[in-house]
């Protein structure tokens, strides 16, 4: 199952091409530059022009997901293909016109999460696609990489950051696809990983022995005789949003002290154009916006903090994580517009910013960006060496995909309700519970990353709405932990937007109107007895949540934790042994009395 967007997307994603959503028709690269260019763009310029000028073109990707295949975006009734690694690689082709003045940058969340094609062949297959993106003279990495001062000078025109899914699978695994080697598992479509082609950068990732950088922070890239700067760095909030013993031996520092630290030393060397690469975004503004720039208190989501700390310096912010539309000029404290850009996720879309550099100064004195969807109808052909790679990868893994687990009776959602229930979510929670025999059970949102369509239901779709490989635990929870729970929903790391977890075994009420940390009105078990404080209950909880993910604190207090099996496993035997299909709706187990009318 591939993700589908929200219709709040359509709009933006129209606005983007200038490609009918009726009937697609072919295309030729020609054809799509000449689009592009004239796709609506948010620009900037400087009075004064320059007697010699350098031309620049950043192009960004963001949040892959190991997304190799094309799948349909839906939306009134149509449906388009859209994204592709192939399809990717060509619409990246095509906007190379000059590729000795363009860089493509990657900005983290590459592997991870990743549908079973590359999730289970350990995303060696989406690296091997990273390398085929690569543009330059672009050598693999040896572990000499991790030691290596910053800033670095390289002459590969493709770099990237890590996101928070790039330690999924924990330090080692990471720097093994970053420098290639043998994993235990055996090889991957014949050979040992022989590692990655593209630089990788990181401001704020060390190792927490000794203190020393996991990567480099920096690099200068030269094009035309001009020196670009550009920094890597990723969401601080990272040791939360992945199994906290997988990242035990590294630290994720505050995001703009250490990229001010780098600005800093890019500048010391002579560098004027600086382009930062986060994984960290914006959730709002969602389309573009063209007339004049925004303030920082006029856009949401964590980039706003972090631009607010950075002295400035940066021309260009090539952004992810959030998986959104970004695409706005906002000042820093030095009170210079940055661009800040976001190509959506899953290879639905690419970012294209033009730069004219002054020769003589080396400084930026005009900026555009477009953000262009990646339709896999459109009649661009895919690149063929990616090409090659996605289809050994599915043949390698079809029959794992193809097994058959049982038929749902309509499509199974994630979204919630205005109560912050999610269908798909009570079903996994349920599933979850049953599997560890426990009174309750908690999945948290972020766990569950696509839905259940219609129809039979393969491996390959619930390994798409559970990828992790997380395992079910089984806790002790108090009442009166429990109910602190529930309230840790919209306090603490979760006051500003609420994180809905998705229960089962209890039913409870809850008005966001009252103070926090006495929200929740009532809560009933399942046996519709109200939740005793004082009771021992027996709760089912995944080893994310136990281990700190999502921050959630009262869950360290936990007792008796114990190992039941991996979700995905429950998963498949809780549609296995349903007596017919399955069907998953929000059944008011969660009630929000100040909900306000839609």
């Amino acid at each position: 199952m591939r993700p589908r967007f929200p219709a709040w997307a359509l709009p933006a994603l129209c606005l983007l091409l200038a490609l009918p959503v009726g009937a697609p028709r072919a295309q030729t690269n020609e054809e799509f530059i000449k689009e592009l260019q004239s796709a609506a763009a948010v620009s900037w310029h400087a009075a004064a022009l320059a007697n010699d000028a350098v031309y620049i073109r950043l192009l960004g990707i963001n949040d892959l997901h190991g997304e190799l295949q094309t799948y349909p975006l839906e939306f009134g009734g149509k449906s388009r293909l859209i994204g592709g690694a192939a399809v990717l690689a060509s619409y990246i082709d095509a906007a190379r016109t000059d590729p000795k003045h363009t860089l493509l940058l990657i900005a983290g969340d590459s592997i991870g999460a990743s549908p079973l094609v590359s999730g289970l062949l350990r995303d060696e297959p989406t690296m091997a696609v990273l390398n085929e993106l690569a543009e330059g003279d672009c050598p693999r990495l040896t572990p000499r990489w991790s030691t290596t001062a910053s800033p670095v000078v390289t002459q590969c025109h493709t770099l990237a950051t890590l996101g928070n899914h790039e330690f999924d699978r924990g330090t080692s695994e990471l720097e093994r696809l970053l420098y290639g080697g043998k994993h235990a598992g055996g090889k991957v479509l014949g050979h040992d990983w022989e590692g990655t082609r593209i630089p990788y950068l990181s401001a704020n990732v060390v190792r927490r022995e000794g203190g020393a950088p996991l990567l480099p922070a920096s690099a200068i890239v030269v094009l035309d005789g001009v020196r670009i700067g550009v920094i890597g760095a990723i969401t601080a909030q990272t040791p939360g949003l992945v199994v906290a013993a997988r990242v035990k031996d590294v630290n994720f520092l505050a995001e703009a002290p250490a990229i001010n630290a780098e600005v800093a030393k890019l500048h010391a060397y002579g560098v004027k154009t600086i382009v930062l690469v986060i994984h960290e975004g914006l959730v709002a503004p969602v389309t573009p916006q063209w007339v004049s720039p925004l303030g920082l208190d006029e856009v949401e989501g964590r980039l706003a903090e972090v631009l607010g700390g950075l002295d400035g310096g940066i021309d260009v912010v090539i952004a992810g994580h959030t998986h959104k539309l970004n695409n706005v000029l906002v000042p820093l404290r030095d009170g210079k517009l940055t661009l800040v850009t976001q190509a959506i996720s899953a290879g639905s879309a690419l970012s294209f910013t033009d730069l004219t550099v002054d020769r003589a100064t080396g400084a930026v004195i005009a900026k555009s960006a477009r953000v262009a969807t990646v339709w896999a109808d459109a009649g661009i052909a895919p690149a063929k060496k990616v090409a090659k790679i996605v289809i050994a990868a599915n043949k390698e893994t079809v029959g794992v995909a193809a097994r058959p687990v049982g038929v749902a009776a309509a499509t199974m959602q994630r979204g919630e309700t205005l109560s912050g229930e999610s269908p798909l979510g009570d079903f996994v929670a349920d599933a979850q519970r049953a599997a560890a025999g426990t009174d309750l059970a908690f999945m948290n949102p972020g766990g569950l990353r696509s839905d259940i369509p219609a129809g039979p239901i393969s491996f390959g779709t619930i390994y798409s709405v559970q990828p992790f490989g997380n395992v079910i635990m089984r806790v002790t929870l108090t009442g009166a932990q429990v109910l602190t729970l529930l309230e840790e929903q919209w306090s603490g790391a979760h006051a500003a937007v609420p994180k809905f977890l998705r229960p089962s075994g209890i039913r409870y009420v809850f008005d966001l109107r009252r103070a926090p940390g006495r929200r929740v009105i009532a809560a009933w078990d399942a046996d519709n007895k109200p939740l005793d404080p004082a009771r021992s209950y027996s709760v089912a909880v995944n080893d994310f949540l136990v281990g700190g993910g999502d921050f959630f604190p009262v869950l360290a207090e936990a007792r008796d934790a114990t190992e039941v099996m991996p979700d995905i496993a429950a998963l498949e035997a809780w549609i296995k042994h349903a007596p017919g299909p399955v069907k998953a709706s929000a059944d008011g187990r969660m009630e929000r009395v100040d909900t306000p009318t839609p």
